[in-house]
């Protein structure tokens, strides 16, 4: 028999599925599924979405009060870590060095000044200090720069001054040797290494060894964009063909600089009136530039340099074929001398803007004072030592660089987790859980976890390369617990960013099933008793 109400059931039905089927297979899914309350379930939803299921994920988490594992995943299995490379990095460094390490770099000569204020060569000095630049310390939610990003150089030069020196008969020599020379990791890409967060390792290091490019857009649409270097404007030739375009067309900035060039091509659109984010590019040889900004200071200060700006490496076969060249320096008299803040200072901007260079630098100096030469090899042993004291067995991690940016580095998660607790009962550890960037407040985390519960309860180590996100660290529950956590994942085709929001979401579900639900809930019963 004809009925009416059947026959509107089923067209409805029909357009049900028709809709259905122009949606994605991921939406589709989204919208048939309802998140679980258990966190395997929760987790297992997070990670069957899209694009997040067909990359590799491992995870473990731990109560510190009493070493309990809450949840693993894959926790025994080896993965790229990215930029938590830098969480055993920095934890080395407290652990070896100390929080209050100073870095001192010098200004030296073989003899005094004579009775005309004369030397032979002056020798600038560099030790491995990675903060002679811009940056202002102590780090405060935010990168900060000073005015002058010479300033160190600026008070060298005045007390060389002090000293009586008046002129330089020979050489301006720029020394490199506390660290052996090599400039890059050789597990790094040819394509990183033009870039700010490949730039070239050294012991004598300027402003982080990476300009600032600064883009602004022409005046009117079609005119040349205005493109700048900062703070040495002119160490490359800048060719530029970088058009405004009109007023909301999209952004195209290409930069380009082959190894070795002292020219940089940038070409492209910038969109009338726009402000666009600065880029950095590396300084190809830091101590060289180190070495002129000095020479052109001494001579403002009236200061003859007759000869050249000279940088003295200390090459693999000099290390090898003389055991006491990086050991034992030559004497000298120190004509100035620069010391930095303590190393927790530099520790924090390590973690919380991922600064690679840094991480590089500590790891040699870790090599330099620990075993006694400057080189990524003796840093990497520093590193296994320190494994092997928390009891870290050598299959669960293969380190190859000192910041996570070689592909090649492994680690398992539950390395990571033992990593953390081990810190978490560390006298250092005050200085190690400041150093971490904080979610939905500074660092890294500084635009991650907003409006949740987790804002301002995770400490927590980023870390992001292609196919590859990561976050490791700290949870502080409402309940006074604190969790070491670690999400590894990587072969994943997702974005940088998509990738990292699978990972917060993973971070968010741990939160909330120890302790994050409870604080929203509480706040809700507050105000609704409030009313």
């Amino acid at each position: 028999m004809f009925n009416p109400h059947h026959v509107r059931r089923y067209a409805l039905l029909l357009l049900a599925l028709t809709l259905l089927s122009y949606l994605p297979a991921s939406a589709v899914k989204k919208a048939k599924a309802k998140v679980p309350r258990a966190l395997g379930p929760h987790i297992d939803f997070i990670l069957s979405q899209a694009e997040t299921e067909r990359g590799f994920w491992g995870i473990e988490v731990v109560r510190l009060s009493d070493g309990k594992i809450l949840y693993k995943r894959n926790e025994d299995h080896l993965f790229m870590p990215a930029s938590n490379m830098k969480l055993f990095t920095t934890a080395a460094a407290l652990e070896n060095l100390g929080p209050d390490y100073i870095f001192r770099t010098t200004v030296e000569c073989d003899t005094s000044p004579d009775g005309q204020g004369r030397v032979h060569n002056l020798i600038l000095v560099g030790r491995g200090d990675a903060n002679i630049g811009s940056r202002v310390l102590p780090y405060h939610l935010k990168t900060e720069r000073r005015i002058y990003a010479d300033q160190i150089f600026r008070d060298l030069a005045d007390q060389v001054v002090a000293h009586g020196v008046r002129e330089i008969q020979g050489d301006l020599v720029a020394d490199d040797t506390y660290f052996l020379y090599e400039p890059y990791n050789q597990d790094w890409g040819v394509g990183d290494i033009q870039w700010g967060y490949g730039a070239p390792i050294s012991a004598l290091a300027f402003n982080d060894n990476e300009l600032m490019v600064h883009v602004q857009p022409g005046a009117a649409e079609g005119a040349t964009a205005l493109v700048s270097l900062a703070p040495l404007e002119d160490y490359f030739q800048v060719n530029d063909h970088l058009e405004t375009s009109g007023a909301g067309a999209r952004e195209r900035i290409f930069i380009e600089r082959a190894p070795g060039s002292k020219q940089i091509d940038i070409w492209g659109q910038v969109p009338l009136g726009a402000t666009v984010d600065d880029d950095t590019v590396s300084i190809d040889d830091p101590p060289q530039a180190a070495g002129t900004i000095f020479r052109k200071l001494l001579e403002e200060r009236g200061i003859k340099v007759s000869g050249r700006v000279v940088v003295k490496h200390l090459t693999r076969m000099e290390a090898a074929t003389n055991a006491d060249a990086p050991t034992k320096p030559p004497a000298r008299v120190v004509l100035a001398q620069y010391q930095s803040p303590p190393l927790r200072e530099d520790i924090t901007v390590t973690n919380k803007v991922s600064q690679n260079l840094h991480a590089e630098m500590l790891l040699r100096t870790l090599g330099r004072e620990v075993k006694k030469l400057g080189s990524t090899s003796s840093g990497l042993e520093v590193l296994a030592d320190f494994g092997s004291k928390m009891g870290i067995p050598p299959d669960e991690y293969y380190f190859t660089d000192g910041c996570g940016l070689s592909r090649k580095a492994l680690v398992a998660p539950e390395a990571m987790v033992k990593l953390l607790a081990y810190m978490a009962h560390s006298p250092n550890f005050e200085a190690y859980y400041n150093s971490l960037p904080v979610a939905a407040t500074d660092g890294t985390l500084a635009e991650r976890f907003k409006g949740t519960s987790a804002d301002g309860a995770i400490h927590a180590k980023t870390g992001t390369i292609t196919h590859v996100n990561a976050l490791s660290g700290y949870m502080d529950l409402p309940s006074g617990d604190r969790l070491a956590f670690s999400i590894l994942g990587n072969s994943h085709p997702m974005s940088a960013h998509d990738g990292a929001r699978a990972a917060d979401q993973i971070a968010l579900a741990i939160y909330e099933k120890f302790g994050g639900r409870k604080k929203s809930s509480d706040k809700k019963r507050k105000e609704k008793k409030k009313e």
